[in-house]
């Protein structure tokens, strides 16, 4: 070190200068950038490194659910959550819903019989019926796809001044069986949704109509998995929402339902092959 700065003394100006120049410009720019890119280089392997466990960790999570399934079908967080509830088909289990939305009317301030009632008193009546509501819902579910159901909540809200709306969250499980699933089979796990009861939410009607509508809704999404089960051997209903919508400033109203069906299928003779 003394050496290199006995040497940088004995320099002409010039020359100090120069290599100041040279090493402001280049070699320190040089310096860091190669810097920069192994700095780069290291964070890209330990990137490559996290997508490489995450990557596994999907697959080790699929292959706890079952060994047989085609992981890729049990890739998404949602179809794992369906497939749990698949395997819990005949235990009712909280996860396991139906959520259901009624608006209705509040009903008439003044009677023919010359009876009045004020705001508050409609909303208390509105709202004395919460419970009720959910208790009818299940008895609906029970006569068409549940064979067992029960209330997870029941709340209600004024909308606006005329109006009223329940919301249910009902937990149950089927009446059907799941069906057959050979333990020595390669499956596919599929989960299908659709809009169920087309002939009950094609038009609107009359709002004290709506709770048949809802029952026949509930006896489509049981035919549709007694098909689903009858073709593929087994299926599940995962999820389920139905909604009874006022039209505003009408006692009518609109029917629209939502719900999903798992179900494992046999794997494709490519597929079994492959895995």
């Amino acid at each position: 070190m003394r050496k290199l700065v006995s040497i940088w003394t004995v320099l002409p100006k010039g020359q100090q200068l120069f290599l100041v120049a040279l090493a402001t410009f280049i070699v320190i720019p040089f310096v860091v950038l190669l810097f920069l890119q192994i700095y780069n280089a290291y964070h890209l392997t330990q990137l490559g490194n996290d997508i490489a466990i995450k990557e596994n960790e999907w697959k080790i999570a699929a292959a706890r659910l079952n060994a047989n399934v085609d992981p890729e079908s049990l890739k998404s967080p949602a179809n794992q959550f369906a497939y749990k509830l698949m395997e819990v088909h005949d235990d009712m289990v909280a996860e396991r819903r139906v959520i259901v939305t009624i608006q209705q009317p509040l009903g008439e301030k003044k009677l023919k019989s010359g009876k009045t009632f004020t705001d508050d008193q409609l909303l208390n009546a509105a709202s004395e019926k919460i419970n009720d509501m959910g208790e009818a819902e299940c008895a609906a579910m029970l006569e068409t796809l549940a064979g067992s159901c029960t209330v997870m909540s029941a709340t209600g809200r004024a909308l606006g001044t005329n109006a009223y709306e329940y919301q249910l969250q009902l937990a149950f499980a089927e009446k059907s069986k799941l069906g057959t699933v050979d333990p020595t089979m390669s499956y596919e796990f599929l989960v299908t949704k659709s809009s169920p009861g087309k002939a009950a939410t094609s038009s609107r009607v009359y709002f004290e109509k709506a709770g048949g509508l809802r029952q026949r809704i509930y006896q489509d999404v049981a035919d549709t998995c007694a098909a689903m089960r009858k073709k593929s051997g087994n299926c599940s209903i995962t999820a389920l929402s139905v909604a009874s919508k006022l039209d505003r400033g009408t006692p009518m109203v609109r029917v629209s339902a939502s719900a999903a069906y798992a179900s494992l299928v046999r794997a494709s003779e490519v597929t079994a092959s492959t895995r």
